[in-house]
Parts: C-alpha cells; sequence; structure tokens
C-alpha cells in the first residue's frame, strides 16, 4: 500500500471516483447537514445580541444569556451520547434522518418564540432555551452521525482523512454563513426582531435539504457486516458493546479529554466574540454589523486552517497534528498573556488577529484529529457510540469554558483567560503523548484487530 506521501491528488480521491453516486451522496448529506449543525451552534452569540438590543438588559440578562447559551449546550451532550447509541443499535441511515428532522422542527420553532411579558414561566429567554435545548438534541447527533457515516464512506485511510477534512469544514462555512447573512440584514434594514428570528429559522433550510437527502441513502455496509456477525455469533448487540469498549477505554479516555480540553477554549473564545470586541456604534444596527463582520473574519482564518489541514493529513499523522497543534497553541497563548501584561487594553485589530490565529492552529491540527480520530480507532459496533461520548465531552468542556470565561474576564481579565487557555492546551499535549495512537487502521482490519 501506498503512504498517504506518495498520493497525488487524484488517486486520494479515487476511491470516491470508482463507488460513483453512492459515496458521493453520502458525502453531501453529511456535509449539508453539518453546514446546518455549525451554522445553528454559533448563529446564537449574534441573536443574543441582537435581542439584549432590542429587549435590554431587563428580560435579556446575563443568566438570561447564559440558559439561552448552556441550554443548548445540554441538548448537544444528550444528542450526542443519544443518537451515538442509536446509530450502533439500529444502523446509521434513519438515526441521520432523524437528526435532521428535529434541527427543521427546532429550529423553525425557536423563530417563532415571542416576548409574553413573563420574565418567570414563559418568558421569551425560557421560550428559547427551551426549544434550543430541543435543536442541541439533533445538531448533537450530527457528529458521531457525520463522522461514522463518512469514515465508513472511503476505506483507504488517506482519503478517509481528507473526506473527513472536507466535512468538518462545513464548521468554518457555517460560522461565516450566519455572519454574513446578519450582515446582510442589517443592511437591507429589516427590524431587529425581523432579523434574529429570520436567522434562526434559516438554520432549517439546510437540514431540510439534508433530510431529502438522507431520506434515499442505503444502509452503512460496515454496520451491515458488523450486524450479520452478531447473528453468526449469536451474540447481543449489548454484549459486544461491554466487551468491545471494556477493552478500548484507555483509547476511549485519550479522544475524550483531548476534545475536552480544546473546547474548554475554543467555545470559550468563540462563542463570546462580542464580549472581547467591545464597539461604540452609533446605533443598534451598527453595532450587529460590526459584531457579525468580527465574526465573519475570524471565520475566515478557521477556513484557512481547514484548507491547510486537508494538506496535511495526507503527509502527517493525526498523532503529530494533534501533539504539535496543541502545542504550538499553547505557546501562542501564554505568549499573548504575557503581552497582554504589559500592554492591557490591545485594539479590537489586535484581539482579531490574535483569535483568528487561535482558529487557523485549531482547523489544522487538534479540532480536525478530535472529531477524526474517534471514527478511526474504534470497532464498527462502538464507533458512533465512542464517537458520542469523545464529542459530549467535549461540549462538558464547551460549557465549562463558557460559564467560566465571563467570570474570569471580570475579576480577572483577559490576561488570565488567556494563561488558563496555554494551561488547557498545554495538557492537551500531555493527553495526546499518552493516550493517542500513533497509527490508524482500515476499518475492516480495525473489526478483527483492534488497536
Amino acid at each position: 500500500m501506498k503512504s498517504g506521501c506518495d498520493l497525488n491528488e487524484v488517486e486520494v480521491l479515487e476511491p470516491l471516483l470508482q463507488r460513483g453516486g453512492k459515496t458521493n451522496g453520502r458525502i453531501l448529506a453529511t456535509c449539508v447537514g453539518f453546514l446546518a449543525d455549525s451554522y445553528d451552534l454559533f448563529t446564537i452569540d449574534l441573536v443574543v445580541l441582537i435581542l439584549q438590543l432590542q429587549y435590554g438588559e431587563e428580560l435579556i440578562s446575563t443568566g438570561a444569556k447564559s440558559l439561552m447559551v448552556s441550554t443548548m449546550l445540554a441538548g448537544v451532550v444528550a444528542g450526542q451520547l443519544f443518537f451515538g447509541l442509536l446509530a450502533d443499535w439500529l444502523g446509521r441511515k434513519w438515526a441521520f434522518v432523524c437528526t435532521a428532522g428535529l434541527t427543521v422542527l427546532s429550529a423553525l420553532a425557536c423563530s417563532m418564540c415571542y416576548d409574553s411579558g413573563l420574565h418567570g414561566h414563559l418568558g421569551l429567554p425560557l421560550q428559547l432555551a427551551l426549544c434550543r435545548f430541543l435543536l442541541g438534541l439533533g445538531v448533537g447527533g450530527e457528529y458521531p452521525l457525520s463522522a461514522t457515516v463518512s469514515a465508513e464512506a472511503v476505506g483507504d485511510a488517506s482519503g478517509r482523512g481528507q473526506i473527513m477534512t472536507l466535512v468538518l469544514s462545513m464548521q468554518g462555512l457555517g460560522m461565516l454563513l450566519a455572519s454574513l447573512l446578519a450582515m446582510f440584514l442589517v443592511t437591507v434594514g429589516l427590524s431587529l426582531e425581523a432579523t434574529w428570528r429570520l436567522l434562526l429559522a434559516f438554520g432549517s433550510f439546510p437540514s431540510a435539504i439534508a433530510f431529502c437527502l438522507r431520506w434515499h441513502l442505503s444502509e452503512s455496509e460496515a454496520f451491515e457486516r458488523c450486524k450479520s456477525a452478531e447473528v453468526l455469533c449469536e451474540r447481543s448487540h449489548s454484549q459486544k458493546v461491554v466487551t468491545t469498549l471494556a477493552s478500548c477505554w484507555p483509547l476511549l479516555a485519550g479522544t475524550s479529554s483531548a476534545w475536552l480540553l480544546m473546547n474548554m477554549f475554543t467555545y470559550s473564545l468563540g462563542s463570546f466574540k462580542s464580549s472581547i470586541f467591545e464597539t461604540a456604534q452609533s446605533s443598534a444596527a451598527d453595532e450587529v454589523f460590526q459584531q457579525a463582520l468580527f465574526a465573519a473574519l475570524t471565520s475566515s482564518f478557521a477556513i484557512m486552517g481547514f484548507l491547510v489541514g486537508f494538506q496535511l493529513i495526507r503527509h502527517m499523522s493525526r498523532y503529530q497534528m494533534q501533539l504539535y497543534g496543541f502545542l504550538a497553541l499553547s505557546v501562542v497563548f501564554m505568549v499573548v498573556s504575557v503581552c497582554m501584561e504589559f500592554w492591557p487594553k490591545p485594539s479590537p485589530t489586535s484581539q482579531l488577529i490574535v483569535l483568528g490565529l487561535v482558529f487557523f492552529g485549531l482547523n489544522s491540527g487538534p479540532n480536525l484529529t478530535t472529531y477524526i480520530l474517534p471514527a478511526e480507532i474504534f470497532p464498527t459496533c462502538v464507533r458512533a457510540t465512542c464517537h458520542g461520548i469523545s464529542a459530549a465531552s467535549g461540549k462538558i468542556g464547551a460549557f465549562l469554558g463558557t460559564a467560566a470565561f465571563p467570570l474570569v474576564q471580570r475579576y480577572y481579565g483577559m490576561t488570565a483567560v488567556y494563561a488558563a487557555c496555554g494551561l488547557a492546551a498545554a495538557l492537551g499535549v500531555l493527553v495526546t503523548y499518552f493516550l493517542t495512537p500513533r497509527q490508524v487502521l482500515e476499518l475492516e482490519t480495525l473489526d478483527k484487530e483492534p488497536l
């Protein structure tokens, strides 16, 4: 077999061309769904800003903002665990269809919430929190399913890495799409209320396309082989899962802890961009436009990181990309923390550059590998389950980061925030060194000889 360094672009994509429309359909359905997933996750920052400008601090207080953000993260965690288990038990196809359908309905429900005048039981923040929780269930299910479906669609390790990078790159496009749409709606002169409702409702559009595409997909061949093997061996699915997890727990500890540490600083910085970049605009519309512009620029850095990662994954192992990526991020955070001791009030432009570099480094390294590895190093019978557990750990890290970020910034400043992020990245280096495998096997081989 040729190594990744010996393959040119045509050879890497050759397995896809040979398989034809079936594989291409799976990848398209996965990419569109993950685009919607990213859009729904990252649009809430702009929506919360608009709601605060429209209704004021009395209704959209700090507690209300935290509630709307954290409930969706809780839904994402539940969705990752539930749909990961469901995909390994009933199959990839129908679990994939369910996540898209749930995302469509929940995104529309979010856009229909209204201010009832009640600050307690059924007020606007609580309505949005409940709808965002349901949306989080669908979005969370996309993580293990998109990774599992795309990994099982391509047998070759080199081609699989690039295809999964393509899927994850929809994360950057989703962030950019949310920002550009907000800028467009403000520019054409729509009211604040119409803007936030359309921003939330638009997330249902790509999810509806994904739903239609997935309805016509066939079941994964790897899953069907796994189910046939269970029947021949006369073993229940639960017995096989328990046995497999018992032997794979060190790998699961590695993928889960690495994802948790990465998301602690990814979401704490990314989801609260508007609190980092404080601007004084002449109107509410100008402020929304400015914050959307900042988000669009940082998303561009993220997309460039994905493009670099798309090339690196052909020439470097997953282990190397994750190890060196965490190390580089740790150095960046620590340097920025030290610099802010002497420059306590940097300009928005300098903070934009720092945040852009962070997104660039993440998406050319740890953000890719923490998503790809759980779909490559676990057997088919627990692939989606283990990916769901790993991803859920990541969202727990995101919850911890977004909960702690405002408090650390308020009492200790951004210097302490960047120092804490550097420490988390340094711990990621240690986790990668001790708990991440140095190589990946072909998926069929993995079912016979687990790492």
